[in-house]
């Protein structure tokens, strides 16, 4: 079972970081509407107000006067804590730059769960620190039947103490906190050790001392951000460090609030809302930038650099928070630099809606790829605001594709005009952008969890038919960026999914019991098969150390030229040299590597990505004909095509290599 990661609550308050600004204050929201949830507490909604960059929500418990009480992006919100005999009044503002609404309608609600019905019995207890004895409030204590099934979620309350009548049967408790490891009662870690309760109409006690995870750590992290094209160093650019998805889940599941803390999260211009963001600053007048925050042990963190006329970019090249370097800051760490290009001379746009099949916005991370005779590569980043709408800016002309990735319990899916929650990159439409589109709208589905079970294990590259597959490694090289989706064969849905992490690892949790297939999703790779695992009803929740194997595509232009592997990494000179229109890149990699293949004028500017992919050990050949990937026109004149191989395995550092060609019209 993979363990879950807790994390360390930082203090501090949420910043706005925006330059576009809105005429006036906004009105009130209308329609508040206030239930019971299915799995607890009361949920507020409401309807959606013009010219918003938020909303405050305000709480008064009985007789006492409102207080804010949280501030959220979207238009819903989940107060956990609300306990039997005591009346909850609640009322919301909207806010934008230029100021706050007025109060909306006032709702009232009442927490019915003062006694039993018939048939029922009580499970009760009380969660408390482990070393200090003291107790733990706002745990979430979680109750599932013994088939694996969620039924009822709770908190605790100031005292640490939480009180839930049920059905008569079966159950498995579990306390989940923030900075402490997960506990299943009888104080146990693993799901499999957990003492069944056997509740009738009776009460039940079931108490727990949970345990501190490793405190995290103060670090300061330095780096630069420069123009590529001058070299020089670029002011007032924004630089964040942010979670990666699967961290934001995970406290998602903790703390029913989707996106991570709302003390971490920041607005950047035409980038939209981050979640997630640990630091996030502005660089100096010489570009530099000294990041100060506390760093979780057990978490990777990814980085962003982005600033108003260049095209935003994760640490070490990479357009894609899934394809973005993992970065273990646990001690000081300098250098995390990035080079900034400048936009390309276009003004094409492209907008639309992330939503449900109701129609609903649903908040998402966006990328944006771009279909280039080598295949589509991750061009833009982008999230939409609180009701899923997103907008792309400077773009050239040509042939594009939409994933969304949703921060709420949603599946990621693929733009498709007609299909709602489309999971695989090969059945996506494309979109021809030539001046300003609009209308793009994605469809996702549900990814709904409810149970205690979960499927683990790690995405390989393996072989497959294409020559680049053929020369994969025999070592078994775990994939980043992977999406891996379970799918109920009983009701055809998404319960679950997860993104691989650097060393290929993927975690699909609070499943129940059923059959699964694991359908897997990134451009440029397939799976030889699609898998099915059953999570079963009798203590076997878990399936773990999976290993899916995914194969290459045939990459046009791409051949292989030898059948002995290469003893070391080599970069040739292109032939012919010099050329007219096309010429040939030969290169040898003695092991799988990430290829990152780049052409770049005499003044540092990139003209062209020729590749960017992953290659098993192998010689190959690739064409370049000269058509530039950002729509500018390729002169004749001098350039430079450098190589830059990262090596799967992680054994060695990266290999780089530069070399010069003449074009000649």
């Amino acid at each position: 079972m993979v363990k879950r990661l807790r994390f360390h609550v930082l203090m501090g308050l949420m910043l706005v970081l925006m330059t576009n600004v809105y005429a006036q204050a906004p009105l009130p929201p209308a329609n508040l509407v206030v239930r019971a949830g299915l799995d607890g507490g009361a949920v507020l909604r409401w309807g959606s107000t013009a010219n918003t960059i938020g909303y405050k929500v305000y709480r008064a418990i009985d007789a006492a006067p409102f207080e804010l009480y949280g501030e959220v992006f979207h238009r819903e919100f989940i107060d956990w804590y609300v306990f039997p005999g005591r009346v909850f009044h609640y009322y919301v503002t909207a806010a934008n730059l230029h100021g706050e609404s007025g109060p909306s309608d006032t709702v009232d609600f009442h927490f019915e769960a003062d006694h039993p019905k018939p048939h029922q019995g009580v499970i009760t207890g009380r969660v408390i620190d482990s070393l200090s004895g003291l107790p733990i409030q706002n745990a979430v204590v979680r109750f599932f039947t013994n088939a694996g099934m969620w039924t009822e979620r709770t908190h605790t309350d100031s005292g640490g103490v939480y009180w839930v009548p049920l059905d008569t049967g079966n159950y498995i408790v579990q306390a989940r906190a923030v900075n402490y490891f997960d506990e299943w009662f009888n104080n146990v870690k693993r799901l499999e050790n957990a003492t069944v309760i056997h509740l009738h109409q009776d009460t039940v006690t079931a108490g727990f001392a949970m345990h501190l995870v490793p405190q995290p750590i103060p670090v300061t992290v330095t780096g630069t951000v420069t123009d590529s094209v001058t070299g020089l160093g670029i002011p007032n650019a924004f630089v964040a460090f942010l979670r990666p998805l699967r961290y934001l889940r995970e406290l998602e599941a903790i703390t029913g609030i989707f996106g991570g803390f709302p003390f971490e999260r920041c607005i950047l211009p035409e980038l939209g809302e981050l979640q997630g963001a640990v630091w996030f600053g502005r660089t100096d007048s010489s570009g530099n930038y000294t990041a100060h925050f506390i760093s979780d042990q057990h978490i990777r963190y990814i980085a962003i650099a982005v600033k108003a006329g260049y095209i935003e970019k994760f640490y070490n090249n990479k357009y894609s928070p899934l394809d973005a370097n993992r970065l273990f800051l646990n001690h000081d760490t300098s250098g995390i630099n990035f080079a900034l290009l400048p936009n390309p001379n276009a003004v094409n746009t492209l907008s639309g809606t992330v939503s449900d099949s109701a129609g609903d916005g649903v908040p998402s991370f966006l990328m944006l790829f771009r279909k280039t005779i080598f295949g589509r590569y991750p061009v833009r980043f982008r999230m939409t605001d609180s009701l899923g709408n997103f907008e792309f800016f400077h773009l050239v002309a040509g042939i594009f594709y939409i994933k969304a990735l949703p921060v709420s319990d949603y599946a990621p899916a693929w733009y498709s005009q007609p299909a709602c929650g489309v999971y695989n990159w090969k059945n996506a439409d494309s979109i021809s952008v030539s001046g300003n589109i609009s209308g793009i709208d994605i469809c996702v589905g549900p990814a709904s969890v409810s149970g205690c079970g979960g499927i683990a294990g790690e995405v390989v590259l393996g072989g497959g038919n294409s020559p680049l597959a053929k020369k994969t490694s025999t070592a078994s090289s775990g994939l980043q960026g992977v999406t891996v989706l379970a799918v109920s064969n009983t009701t055809g849905q998404v319960v679950g999914y997860d993104v691989t992490e650097d060393d290929g690892s993927y975690s699909i949790e609070d499943v129940a019991a059923d059959s699964y297939q694991i359908v897997i999703d990134k451009v440029g790779y397939s799976a030889g098969s699609v898998p099915t695992f059953t999570i079963a009803d009798t203590n076997n929740y878990h399936v773990s150390n999976t290993s899916l194997t995914v194969s290459p595509d045939v990459t046009t232009g791409v051949v292989d030229g030898k059948r002995n592997l290469p003893a070391e990494f080599r970069l040739d000179q292109n032939y012919p040299n010099p050329f007219n229109p096309s010429t040939q890149i030969h290169f040898d990699i003695p092991k799988a590597s990430l290829i990152n293949l780049r052409v770049y004028n005499l003044i540092g500017q990139e003209v062209a990505v020729i590749t960017n992919t992953t290659f098993g050990a192998g010689s190959y050949t690739v064409k370049w004909n000269g058509a530039d990937f950002y729509g500018n026109s390729v002169s004749s004149g001098v350039y430079l095509f450098k190589l830059v191989a990262t090596p799967l395995d992680g054994r060695e550092s990266q290999f780089t290599q530069v070399r010069k060609m003449m074009l000649m019209k």
